[in-house]
């Protein structure tokens, strides 16, 4: 009875920690060289292509390709592992960028309560007009633009992050952070304090940190109360580096998770 009894609660225990990472292993099956998007978007309401990387619609052609996929990253004590995104990538002398979505739902579940989404990304060459966003949230499954999204800035020989939320942008972070050095981003949303906060590099093993690295408290024209359907990746020329590894989670315990 007491080996059952240990059986029933190890199970448990692995639903609960299963439960805390609603979405992992988002370029399973992928390997070195491939293309990233598996299909794309043709309208704004076009059905869902769930848990799958697409191009996202876009009202005017592109003369971008898909981003391709890239070698794996890794940090420490970090367990989601796997291939990751190549920024760049664009034929010669072409200018531009590109939205593709990882389309996770088009319902209203990720609308309440307190999401993390966390990536890995190491930049070994950046733009020269300030901050661009890469990573994202949209409220739409076929549609890249943001609803609050992470943004990159050259200094000097090194790098900043800031945030967005629709309009309103986050002081850049005061710390700076290396070049050619991978990176972990946890991207925090709170519905209820209406809250969006970034923490790069937290250690993995004392708990969720008292401060972000930077953050946003939303005011009535930039709420944050439209549900969240897709994480959004903005591949743009002039910018090389790598980025993977994503999980979304409900709590910071899915983000530690091993």
């Amino acid at each position: 009875m007491k080996k059952i009894a240990f059986l029933i609660a190890a199970v448990s225990f692995a639903m609960i920690g299963q439960a805390q990472i609603l979405k992992n292993n988002t370029l399973n099956g992928y390997k070195a060289g491939d293309k990233l998007e598996k299909s794309v978007y043709a309208e704004k309401n076009s059905p869902i292509v769930k848990d799958t990387w697409c191009g996202a619609f876009s009202p005017s052609s592109s003369k971008t390709a898909s981003p391709v996929i890239a070698d794996a990253l890794t940090y420490p004590d970090y367990a989601e592992h796997g291939p990751s995104i190549a920024f760049g990538g664009f034929p010669a002398g072409t200018k531009g960028a590109r939205y593709s979505v990882y389309s996770m739902t088009d319902g209203r579940e990720y609308g309440k309560g307190t999401f993390y989404l966390s990536c890995l990304v190491n930049f070994s060459k950046l733009g020269t007009r300030g901050a661009a966003d890469f990573l994202g949230l949209s409220a739409s499954h076929a549609i890249g633009n943001t609803r609050t999204g992470v943004l990159v800035a050259p200094d000097g020989k090194d790098l900043r992050f800031s945030l967005s939320l629709l309009k309103l942008k986050s002081e850049p972070t005061t710390a700076v952070y290396e070049m050619n050095k991978t990176h972990l981003l946890v991207l925090k949303l709170d519905f209820a304090t209406q809250t969006v906060s970034l923490y790069v590099d937290p250690s993995l093993s004392a708990g969720e940190p008292a401060e972000p690295a930077c953050k946003i408290v939303a005011d009535e024209a930039n709420p944050l109360k439209h549900a969240i359907r897709a994480i959004s990746f903005r591949n743009r020329s002039g910018y090389a580096g790598q980025i993977g590894n994503f999980r979304w989670c409900n709590s910071w315990d899915g983000v530690v998770a091993k």
